[in-house]
C-alpha cells in the first residue's frame, strides 16, 4: 500500500513538473515569436524550429535532472554526518543503516527527467514550428 502511494505521489510530481516545463517553453515561444518568424522567412524548416525548441527543453530538463541527482548524492554524506548526533538516542539502529546508491537508479532518474522534458516539450515546439511566418513577423 505504501509503495503504491509513493508511485502516485511521484507520478503527480512528474506531471506537475512537466506542466511547469511546458508553460516555461510556451512563454519562451511567445517571447521569441518575432525570431521564429524571421527564421521561417529566411528559410528555416518546421523541423529546424521543432529541433531548436526540443533541444532547449532537453537542456533545461537535463540540467534539472542532473542537479536533482547531485542533491540526492549529497544525502549520503549528510546522513553520515547527522547520524553522529542521532547515535546517542538509538545507536543500534543508526549504525545498521548505510546509504547506498545504485548506478541504475541514477541513470533511470536522468532518463525519466529527459523523457518528461521531451514529452512536455513537443507541444510548444510544434506550436512554434507551425506559426505563420507573416503573422509572427507582425507580432510585437
Amino acid at each position: 500500500m505504501f509503495n503504491v502511494l509513493l508511485v502516485v505521489i511521484a507520478g503527480i510530481s512528474l506531471l506537475v513538473g512537466g506542466i511547469g516545463i511546458m508553460n516555461i517553453m510556451l512563454a519562451t515561444v511567445t517571447e521569441r515569436t518575432r525570431e521564429i518568424g524571421i527564421r521561417r522567412a529566411l528559410g528555416a524548416r518546421r523541423s529546424d524550429i521543432i529541433q531548436q525548441f526540443l533541444t532547449e527543453t532537453l537542456v533545461l530538463t537535463g540540467s534539472g535532472g542532473l542537479l536533482g541527482v547531485l542533491c540526492g548524492l549529497m544525502c549520503g554524506p549528510i546522513f553520515r554526518f547527522l547520524r553522529t548526533f542521532v547515535s546517542a538516542v538509538s545507536p543500534e539502529i543508526v549504525y545498521t543503516l548505510e546509504p547506498r546508491i545504485a548506478l541504475w537508479s541514477v541513470l533511470l532518474s536522468l532518463f525519466i527527467s529527459l523523457g518528461v522534458g521531451l514529452i512536455f516539450g513537443v507541444y510548444p515546439a510544434r506550436r512554434a514550428a507551425y506559426m505563420s511566418p507573416i503573422e509572427a513577423l507582425r507580432h510585437e
